[in-house]
Order: structure tokens, then sequence, then C-alpha cells
């Protein structure tokens, strides 16, 4: 996967140096191979989620019934949480048939985040398994990794709902091209130019991803957190938050002599809100890995 994303980066920056047509079908070849493959991860995911479910639901008819009622509601919260990311992940499918270039940067990690989303919640369901209730040094160990997973998911949900924004506007801006400082350049360079950092964040957020799960008898299974993972997860997404805010400040210094990007949906007041939400996660306790 990584080697697609570098290439699929490659080529688009290169776009100036070949012709427009033979640039556009390399591209979206690379592009559409990398993102298919990651809808196709998506849904093994929520595969093993489902099985999760099963097995912790098939073992806790012997917990006391206060146990049995605090794990069924993680488990209906977990299965809210996947439907709302499931839709995020259909929209998001829907989206990418509807470009004739592949703005990848933002969509790869539109689709990387989704799959992590999912993976915390099937973990979070399989803690439930892990960290039989009643063991007090487990039982802490389980509140706090379920604490933070509970608040990175919702800076997942906040993140994909600025990327979706993004990603709307790009469909509208698609075939646009603007000038700036005399040279005319497509739209979609200049978001790729300031959104360049999120290209090795999506390596990350696919690493991280690929340590909370593992396949056995070719199903996937989910692993504990480490708290070190979930820390780089939080660095992660202060690149975003800092990618964005540069593209946001860029847009702001030429919107006067480019009025397209006045109309660029994503404001600061976003990722405040994002900010706000990562820090909640940040001071949370961690846990000993």
């Amino acid at each position: 996967m990584a080697g697609l994303l570098v290439e699929a980066h490659r080529l688009l920056h290169t776009w100036q140096d070949e012709s427009s047509l033979e640039t556009e079908s390399r591209v979206n070849s690379v592009c559409s191979i990398s993102l298919i493959a990651e809808m196709a991860e998506f849904e093994a995911i929520v595969e093993g989620f489902e099985e999760a479910i099963e097995s912790v639901e098939g073992g806790i008819e012997e917990l006391p019934e206060e146990a049995q009622e605090i794990i069924r509601s993680e488990i209906v919260e977990a299965q809210a949480a996947i439907e709302e990311l499931s839709v995020t992940e259909s929209n998001l499918k829907k989206f990418l048939l509807t470009l004739k270039d592949c703005v990848f940067t933002v969509a790869k990690f539109t689709a990387q985040n989704i799959a992590i989303g999912a993976i915390l919640w099937g973990v979070n369901v399989t803690l439930n398994k892990l960290f039989p209730q009643g063991h007090t040094g487990q039982s802490e160990t389980h509140k706090r990794m379920s604490n933070v997973i509970k608040a990175l998911s919702d800076v997942i949900n906040t993140e994909a709902n600025i990327n979706q924004k993004a990603l709307d506007w790009m469909k509208v801006h698609k075939d646009d091209t603007i000038t700036l400082d005399e040279i005319e350049v497509p739209m979609e360079a200049i978001l790729s130019k300031h959104l360049t950092p999120i290209v090795e964040a999506s390596e990350q957020t696919n690493a991280i991803a690929e340590s909370l799960q593992e396949k056995v008898d070719g199903k996937i299974q989910f692993k504990c957190p480490t708290a070190y993972n979930m820390k780089k997860f939080m660095e992660i997404t202060e690149v975003f938050i800092k990618a964005f805010n540069d593209l946001i400040t860029f847009m702001k210094e030429k919107e006067e002599k480019v009025k397209e990007l006045q109309t660029f949906p994503v404001k600061d007041g976003d990722l405040k809100d994002l900010t706000a939400k990562l820090y909640v996660a940040m001071a949370l306790p961690m846990w000993d890995d």
C-alpha cells in the first residue's frame, strides 16, 4: 500500500511534465487500486467486529447481571458507531465514483481513519473478553483503554466530517484552474501541495491499524492497543490539524484575488473543535504497555 500511495503522489505532482490525459489515466489507475483495497479492508474489519460481538456475547452468561448489562450497553454503543462509520464509508465510495481525478491525499486518509475507527470499536468490544469483569487491576486497565478508545473515536468522527467537507468541495471544483502569481494551476494541485503531510500520516495510521488486528484462520481478530500507539495516533491527528490549518491560512491570503477559495468549507472553527476533542483524549490516563 505504501508503494501505491507514493507512486500516486509522484504522479499527481508531475502533471506539468506529461500530457494531462496521460497523467489523469495513470493517476486514476493507481489511486483506484489503492482505494479499492482500502474499502475491501474496511468490509473485512466490520466482519471481524461482528464476530467479536458474537464471541463476547457467548461468554457473558456466567457473569453477574450488572456486568452483563455493562457489556451489552457497550456492544450497542459500538454497533451504533460502526453503523455511522459504514455510512461514511459508503458516501466515500459514491464520491470516488464521480471524480475524473483522484484527490487521493484526503480520500486515502479518510478511508484509513474510517478503518481504524471500526478497528477501535472492535477492540473495545473484545476488551470485555480479554479483561473479565471483577478483576480489580485488569478492570482499571480495561477502563482506561475503553475511555481512550471512545475519546479517539470522537476525534476520528470529527476528522471524517472535516474530510467530507473538503471532498464535497473538491467534487464541485475538480475541473477548476486558478491563476496564482500569473501562473495557471489546477485547483487540485493547491490542495495536494498543502495537504502533503497527510500522506505520511496516512501510512503511520495504517501501521497502527495493523498493530490492532491479526488474521487467524483467515478471519480478523482484534488485539489490545498499546499506550504508545494511541499516543502516536494523537500525534498523527496533530499533523492533520496543522496541514489543514496551513491550507486555510494560504486560502485566506489568496481569497481576495481568487474568489473560488472563499467557498472552501473547512474553517478555523472546525479545527478548533477537533483540537478540543484531541486534547480531551490526550488528557486521559494511559496504561502500562
